[in-house]
């Protein structure tokens, strides 16, 4: 069995890996088309505003990628993942707590800030859609 598993992870990139690219190009695209938006029709702190909160939103997909793959390593292995687990819920509380500070200062428009938050989600979504649509109209398998 151990040979199959070779067979199938050597080669090109997985379709997870795919996906996490593709993942990552519709997040850049979402932060730039709303941060030059914020900065044409806004303000500049509008603008910077959907920047920080962009870096917040690839921030908080790298610790999610991270978080989740070490759980499911760990819960593969037999080892009760408590800790990591920990990490994971970790994040929301860091993420609330930049979101906190930066309400509290006012450096910046805390509505401008969850914006480009939102960039992560507007990924999913876009991807889902990518997917659907290349299954319908693209190629038959």
């Amino acid at each position: 069995m151990d040979e199959e598993l070779d067979i199938l992870t050597e080669g090109g990139p997985q379709p997870h890996e795919i996906t996490k690219r593709r993942l990552l190009v519709w997040m850049t695209a979402f932060v730039v088309i709303a941060a030059a938006a914020g900065f044409v029709f806004g303000s500049a702190g509008f603008g910077s505003g959907i920047l920080i909160g962009g870096i917040l939103a690839f921030a908080n997909f790298f610790w999610l990628d991270r978080s989740t793959r070490a759980i499911f390593d760990n819960a593969y292995a037999g080892v009760m993942p408590s800790l990591l687990a920990v990490r994971y819920i970790l994040r929301y509380v860091a993420l609330g707590a930049a979101l906190w500070l930066i309400y509290a200062t006012g450096v910046v428009p805390v509505v401008a800030v969850i914006i480009g938050l939102s960039a992560f989600a507007l990924a999913v979504v876009a991807d889902g859609m990518y997917s659907i649509f290349n299954n319908i109209f693209g190629r038959k398998s």
